[in-house]
């Protein structure tokens, strides 16, 4: 079972409230782009921008990283059970002028509403605020096409705890800011990357890329962030967020699974990796 902090959400969460909140305190922030600019070292070291790629972003929210595979020519498709953040993504692909196909659903609706399987399936900051996130794992690699692969981004127990021993909060390391939690922007569900992997293995997937994101930036003072600047942090993390043990500590952890098939059949899928 995951590891809870205080209580889980009774539903799942759903961002309509936050969805300016959020394009200004994270996908605006030095936070937010130091991990769009993880995910796209690990999708572009491991070849995975091709053109025509078929792309299905679940939980997607404003679309800011699949902007950016659409601009790479990918054909995308994202849902959100928020409204709100769907309605952000669809101004910004139409003023890219990139095509977008946006629906409105829940992890647990992805097989009646998409019939097809696609060559990558994004994941990215969902599992965490899900009341079962393991039982949405299933639901995400049945969606991925043979030899296709699972892009799965989620908030990290040991970066989570580390952080809390750091502030001082000894007594309570599992636990959260009240502050944040009251705010919405404290997840309630942390993930083993561990035991993460034992399931995507199960499911008939291997991990090929195992990423810590903000292992530095988030256990360092503002005050030396500020000296250090954010450039040099920047490279810092994604330097050591592929090594261990540093990447043990990352505030999230970025998975690469390959969906294991000997079916290569099937055209308009991503060739294999050697």
């Amino acid at each position: 079972m995951p590891k809870h902090i205080s209580e889980p959400p009774e539903n799942d969460r759903n961002f309509d409230d936050l969805a300016q909140r959020f394009a200004r305190t994270i996908y605006d922030s030095p936070r937010g782009a130091m991990r769009l600019a993880a995910l796209k070292a690990d999708f572009e070291s491991l070849a995975l921008v091709r053109r025509g790629a078929r792309v299905l972003d679940v939980g997607g929210g404003q679309g800011q990283f699949a902007l950016w595979l659409a601009q790479q020519g990918a054909q995308v498709s994202l849902c959100d059970i928020s409204e709100a953040m769907l309605a952000v993504a669809r101004q910004a692909f139409a003023e890219a002028n990139c095509a977008l196909d946006a629906r409105c659903c829940a992890v647990q609706d992805l097989s009646a509403v998409y019939h097809q399987r696609f060559d990558l399936v994004l994941n990215h900051a969902v599992l965490e605020w899900l009341v079962d996130p393991f039982a949405a794992l299933p639901m995400l690699t049945d969606r991925v096409d043979d030899g296709g692969y699972l892009s799965l981004m989620f908030y990290n127990l040991h970066g989570h705890r580390w952080r809390q021993l750091m502030i001082g909060r000894v007594h309570d390391p599992d636990g959260a800011n009240e502050r944040l939690r009251n705010t919405g922007n404290s997840p309630g569900v942390p993930l083993d990357p561990a035991e993460v992997e034992r399931h995507l293995h199960t499911l008939g997937f291997k991990v090929i890329r195992w990423r810590g994101i903000r292992s530095i930036h988030d256990h360092m003072h503002q005050k030396i962030r500020e000296r250090t600047g954010e450039q040099a942090l920047l490279e810092a993390d994604l330097h050591y967020g592929l090594q261990d043990p540093y990447r043990q500590l990352g505030r999230y952890v970025h998975f690469v699974a390959k969906k294991v098939s000997s079916d290569r059949s099937r055209s308009g899928s991503i060739p294999p990796m050697n």
